[in-house]
């Protein structure tokens, strides 16, 4: 294999997500914190370690995102009430104002102008879906688990 397909898959991400950083530095805010306060808003409370999966950051640079959010009033951890040694992280007012305040079509893609699934018809699209789904799930199982 030459490489040359994981490179590009790498390079469309990494200039997506440059492009994106760069529409939402003037509100403050990163394209993993505002993918982590949606996702917040949208399914309650999260594990720290479920955020760390969530944005496939190692557990020292998620914490340091957690502590930076929540110094920014966007977020607050609690101790789960059912297990006092688990921690819950939460969406605040704050984090749901900070939402509203930057606009959906800088960090939402089907609303942004500049979406990357445009440059491919629809049959390519799903055609390419279902061929990086098979891929995911067959690197998924040929990894090793943690």
């Amino acid at each position: 294999m030459s490489g040359r397909l994981l490179e590009l898959i790498s390079r469309i991400h990494l200039d997506w997500k440059r492009h994106v950083a760069r529409g939402l530095a003037p509100y403050g805010i990163g394209p993993k914190q505002i993918f982590l306060l949606r996702k917040l808003q949208e399914g309650g409370e999260l594990a720290p370690s479920a955020v760390a999966l969530l944005i496939h950051g190692d557990r020292p640079s998620t914490t340091s995102m957690l502590d930076t959010m929540e110094r920014a009033g966007w977020i607050r951890r609690r101790r789960d009430p059912g297990n006092g040694k688990r921690v819950l992280v939460r969406l605040t007012d704050a984090g749901r104002q900070k939402l509203e305040a930057v606009p959906a079509a800088l960090w939402r893609s089907a609303r942004m102008p500049l979406d990357p699934e445009q440059g491919l018809e629809p049959e390519e699209r799903a055609a390419l879906l279902g061929l990086l789904e098979k891929l995911h799930g067959w690197m998924d199982g040929h990894l090793p688990k943690d």
